[in-house]
């Protein structure tokens, strides 16, 4: 029996054209192809949904269309359980004399993803059909740390997969359900309405921010990323939901980011260059917390160490705790960099990372409650939510990591005042009710009785030093415990300690050899 073949194009986390592996794959030989996303109903109704990453995420779809139709194809929108929907095409493609194989990229989520594609390889296997599956970033096949950095830059400095000349459009009709993009906006349109939209979705506007990056918005990266007002002037790159979504890849950018120290490095710009290097090391430590989560998937709603069960638990909130969450969740804890940055949240969808990292030490450790409570937050408020980053960032944030380490981080909310936001800008612009007070008078919360802004909603000092007691105790017993046992995994937490320390030494020597010229 004669059959014809034809390419499966399924796209995912990987939403654009350029340094595609699988778009480079399957259009190759001038294969028909069929470029194709599903919207699965399940991923917009679990728990972790975001208003701002759903309407990121169409727009990116809308943009993928578009530029599909540049070459004479289209994105086709099928609606359904992905596994259903992947048997019931490949069984008509068969029925209509075709030979299907498909091309999809791994995706590092969530276990519903990760037993989703194993079912769906299964399929294929079972059919004795090909398929080819690819990658979207760098992923190790097997774990192994002590070669990651290595293979790592080895991948990131490869020639990037070329974008195809032109796409071969089968005639061929599906009966399935498809939906347009009208009717996905319609349908889902509890996403798309929105006041404001502060980042757009999309490879079309991936390049142009990456673009506008190197064209000078990378000067002072290195100490601006920290500074919440600069931060949201864009002093950072605001590729994070693009990186995200894949509507670029991080090779692209790390590449372009090189090419452009380079030029630099002839400029004789070494802060500019450090800055760029900065930035470098930010895509890297992405990257390896996508790593992390795809062979410890767990690790996005568990403690990484069960000694913290007893503390961090996804149990419901007392109602004193409730208080204080609720408090939290509306930027009313009478700690203004805390408001100003969880306002900043509900209304863009984002926030820098010191201001990320500040809030989440605040809830853990000063108010008390359990990561997942505000990793579940941040998850339903971020334009850029990535659970690899954000849930494993909270248990940072939380004392729970790197427990080899004698000492964690509590952050003071009024100090970073003086040192990340000293002129106020960022607070002004998020809590009205502090205008006009000028530093001194809000650190001293000289506002109390003459503003609407409340009281703070805990002691820090006393928090700080209670709880932070209790945390450094369940550090203890897990260093304890890890010595005693050995094995793996004391060597995995001796490698995360060392890696964080070589790490921060190398920045303070490069700083202040930057700092000397």
């Amino acid at each position: 029996m004669t059959t014809n073949p034809i390419h499966l194009l399924w796209f995912r986390r990987d939403l654009r054209l350029t340094d595609n592996e699988i778009v480079t794959l399957a259009t190759a030989n001038n294969a028909p192809v069929l470029p194709f996303f599903i919207i699965d109903p399940w991923f917009y109704q679990w728990a972790d949904i975001g208003k701002a990453r759903v309407r990121f995420l169409f727009e990116s779809l809308e943009d993928l269309d578009c530029n599909l139709q540049n070459f004479g194809s289209r994105l086709i929108l099928l609606e359904g359980n992905s596994i259903d929907v992947l048997q019931e095409i490949t069984r008509q493609l068969i029925e209509e004399k075709y030979k299907p194989k498909l091309y999809f990229n791994r995706d590092v989520q969530v276990e519903y993803g990760i037993d989703r594609d194993k079912a769906i390889i299964d399929l294929y296997e079972n059919l004795n059909l090909d398929f080819h599956l690819g990658l979207s970033t760098f992923l190790q096949a097997q774990d192994n740390r002590s070669q990651w950095f290595q293979e790592y830059y080895s991948y990131q400095r490869q020639s990037t997969f070329l974008t195809p000349e032109s796409i071969n459009v089968p005639l061929i009709s599906l009966r399935l359900p498809q939906i347009t993009f009208t009717e996905l906006k319609h349908k889902y349109h509890h996403f798309w309405s929105t006041n404001k939209v502060y980042f757009r979705g999309g490879e079309t506007q991936a390049q142009a921010m990456l673009g506008s990056f190197l064209e000078g918005r990378f000067n002072g990266y290195h100490w601006k990323l920290s500074r919440p007002w600069l931060a949201q002037q864009k002093a950072t790159s605001h590729l994070s939901p693009h990186l995200a979504f894949g509507t670029t890849s991080t090779r692209t950018v790390y590449q372009r980011t090189k090419m452009r120290a380079e030029e630099l490095k002839t400029e004789n710009q070494p802060k500019a260059e450090f800055s760029l290097k900065a930035f470098r090391d930010r895509l890297r430590w992405r990257d390896s917390f996508t790593q992390r989560l795809y062979f410890y998937p767990e690790i996005a709603y568990k403690n990484r160490y069960p000694e913290f069960d007893e503390w961090y638990t996804l149990e419901s909130l007392s109602p004193q705790k409730q208080e204080l969450f609720h408090a939290f969740k509306e930027g009313l804890t009478g700690f203004p960099l805390v408001d100003a940055s969880m306002r900043q949240l509900k209304a863009m969808g984002w926030m820098n990372f010191r201001m990320r990292a500040m809030c989440a030490t605040f809830l853990t450790i000063n108010c008390g409650i359990s990561w997942h409570h505000g990793a579940k937050h941040y998850m339903n408020y971020l334009v850029d939510g990535d659970l690899a980053i954000n849930n494993w960032q909270w248990q940072m944030q939380a004392g729970i990591t790197n427990p080899l380490s004698e000492t964690f981080r509590i952050y003071n909310p009024n100090k970073n005042i003086q040192d990340k936001d000293p002129y106020l800008k960022f607070i002004y612009y998020w809590v009205d009710e502090l205008r006009g007070y000028s530093l001194p008078e809000i650190i001293q919360a000289k506002y109390a009785g003459s503003s609407s802004y409340p009281q703070p909603i805990v002691d820090w000092s006393y928090t700080r030093k209670a709880n932070g007691k209790i945390i450094s105790q369940l550090r203890k017993k897990v260093r304890e415990r890890l010595i005693l046992e050995g094995g793996e995994e004391y060597k995995s937490a001796v490698a995360a300690k060392e890696t964080v320390e070589k790490y921060w030494q190398y920045k303070d020597k490069e700083y202040k050899k930057i700092k000397g010229n």
